[in-house]
């Protein structure tokens, strides 16, 4: 029973490498596709992680392949995943932006007209798989959004712990923490981020996307900042257990 208990005790983490197959996703400067870089960053993020003491780390696809947005949450909830971080990069016509972003769910609304765009954007990818849209039900959605709630203030601490993380990496900048509708963001117990790594269509942040050793350091950020988020949900759960006597 005891190692059980503390087989329990790891804290899992899925990440999941934006498209793949054939989403290619966002084609930058140079065809640079966004499915190699964001696999490549989610590698290096499983290796950290799996550095850390009490962390596990599983990605939701480990190839070039495709996988349906609502598959890769139903695969985090089948690994009990604590955490959930999905890894993409932006895009824009405007080859000048530039910046790192993290998005966590919005129940209500989109931030911006951008960041709604850029959710009808990524949630299209099913469609680029053939994978057809799904209907609403009205009690479902009344209380996904109930158990949501405190998810997604779980997901908004996480989300402002990694900007700061990624913040200490000089060559880039950051957007800052932003809402949006995204279906990979759904799963109502697990907290979950979307990590804008840097414009794939500026052609010097493509050429950092695509080197190894700024795919490793951003990777690392990442991965300081899931430790503190871990510390700090320990420390919070520490302080609300009390000792119980027995009353039998």
């Amino acid at each position: 029973v005891t190692e059980l208990k503390t087989a329990k005790k790891l804290f899992i983490v899925a990440i999941d490498a934006g498209h793949g197959g054939e989403d290619t996703g966002a084609i930058g400067y140079r065809r640079l596709q966004e499915a190699d870089i964001t696999l490549a960053v989610a590698r290096k993020l499983k290796a950290q992680l799996d550095l850390i003491p009490g962390i596990s780390a599983v990605l939701t696809r480990t190839g070039d392949y495709f996988i349906p947005l609502r598959k890769r949450i139903e695969l985090a909830r089948k690994y009990q995943a604590d955490l959930f971080v999905s890894i993409h990069c932006n895009a824009s016509r405007n080859h000048d932006a530039t910046g790192t972003e993290i998005y966590f769910l919005s129940l209500t609304g989109a931030t911006d007209e951008a960041s709604r765009s850029l959710a009808e954007k990524e949630n299209a990818a099913d469609m680029v798989g053939g994978v057809p849209p799904e209907g609403g039900d009205d009690l479902l959605s009344i209380l996904f959004d109930l158990r949501q709630n405190d998810t997604v203030r779980r997901s908004s601490e996480l989300a402002e712990i990694l900007i700061d993380a990624v913040s200490a990496d000089s060559r880039l900048s950051t957007r800052g923490v932003k809402q949006a509708g995204f279906v990979v963001l759904k799963a109502p117990e697990i907290p979950s981020v979307l990590v804008e790594t840097a414009f794939i269509t500026n052609p010097r942040e493509a050429s950092i996307l695509k080197d190894v050793q700024f795919q490793a350091k951003f990777a690392e950020h990442l991965s300081q900042g899931i430790q503190s988020f871990k510390a700090m949900r320990d420390r919070a759960v520490g302080s609300t257990a009390t000792p119980t006597g027995s009353s039998n």
